[in-house]
């Protein structure tokens, strides 16, 4: 039988050629449904667009201050 391939992820051609160029220090964290997620040595969370572009990332600190619940 062969490999699943629903588990991997699609990245554009501009996304895989910026991952190939990223300074050494950069990390990919996560890949899921062609959004990439990459990690800089600083720990700052970055979103790589599909046209390669990177994009800052949603911090949890900031999404739990807008949920948090004034009572």
């Amino acid at each position: 039988m062969g490999a699943d391939m629903s588990s991997t992820p699609v990245l554009s051609p501009r996304q895989m050629r910026r991952i190939e160029n990223l300074p050494e220090d950069y990390k990919v964290v996560n890949t899921r449904d062609g959004v990439v997620i990459l990690r800089r040595a600083d720990g700052q969370l970055l979103r790589m667009q599909p046209d390669g572009r990177l994009a800052p990332n949603l911090s949890v600190e900031r999404v739990q201050d807008y949920l948090r619940v004034q009572g």
